[in-house]
């Protein structure tokens, strides 16, 4: 399948296999087209082309700048949802230092454990692609046991029972933002715009053979660098269409960073605690 291929390799490795089999087929197709149709045929009618020309590449202009903002503002907003569900385990970190230290010092070491199955299991196949049930179990029966730790906790003091309702209110907004990970994880530009975008490419390639120059490698050259201009609009989509895939994804910095919170807890706490 394309997608594994272009998601399994380095971006200018897929970049440069995407220039070389697009630009390679207009070149070819602009060869075999020029022996059997006539040159002086078309020179007849190079006006009229460009004019059409012009309409065809604003045309495909327009549709090419949709999708690629339309790309950006979903890998942009996948980034956003990765530190939404990273500041809320930061949030659970640092209200945890208002439990008792037995009862706070518990909760950050399974929030340690929630960011190491992120990071080291759930983002590596988010990056390759393979994203079964089975991946995400293991976070979600964390935070389950999280949430029910909060949950039959007895709060001694007035302060701990607002500081318990605030921590349960932050594991359920880290469900929902992690739900939400879990769905942007997958979500890509459905296939029949790939097919539009194919397509209406082909077509804004063809338009440039209809021109009639007299310098075959002129022509050529101006085929090449149009074909050229699509390909990298391509890699540029392709790159960003699985916001958690490949290469260019959205890091897991986020969560390593909350760790870097707990530690800034403990020594305080200890302290704290000292007579």
């Amino acid at each position: 399948m394309l997608a594994d291929f272009f998601y399994s390799h380095p971006t200018w490795e897929v970049g440069l296999s995407v220039i070389v089999v697009w630009v390679g087929a207009a070149l070819i197709g602009l060869t075999v087209f020029h022996r059997f149709v006539d040159l002086h045929v078309r020179h007849k009618d190079t006006e009229t082309v460009g004019l059409t020309y012009a309409i065809v590449a604003v045309v495909y202009a327009v549709l090419i700048a949709v999708i690629v903002v339309d790309v950006w503002e979903t890998f942009a907003k996948a980034d956003e949802i990765a530190t939404v569900e990273s500041n809320k385990l930061s949030n659970l970190m640092l209200d945890s230092a208002g439990l008792p230290p037995a009862v706070g010092a518990d909760v950050r070491a399974n929030i340690n454990k929630y960011i190491e199955i992120v990071v080291k299991k759930e983002w590596p196949s988010q990056q390759s692609g393979k994203m079964p049930e089975e991946v995400y179990e293991p976070g979600w029966s964390m935070i389950g046991h999280l949430s029910t730790q909060l949950a039959v906790f007895e709060p001694a003091t007035i302060g701990q029972n607002a500081n318990k309702a605030e921590m349960l209110q932050a594991v359920n907004d880290l469900i929902t933002a992690r739900r939400t990970r879990i769905l942007a994880a997958s979500a890509h530009l459905p296939d029949i715009v790939w097919e539009i975008l194919l397509i209406a490419g082909a077509i804004a390639v063809f338009y440039s053979y209809l021109f009639g120059a007299y310098s075959f490698r002129i022509h050529l050259a101006v085929t090449g660098l149009i074909s050229t201009m699509i390909a990298l609009v391509f890699i540029m989509i392709i790159a960003l269409d699985y916001p958690f895939r490949g290469d260019v994804s959205v890091s897991d910095e986020a969560f390593t960073g909350v760790q870097s919170t707990a530690a800034g807890i403990a020594p305080e706490e200890k302290s704290l605690s000292k007579p």
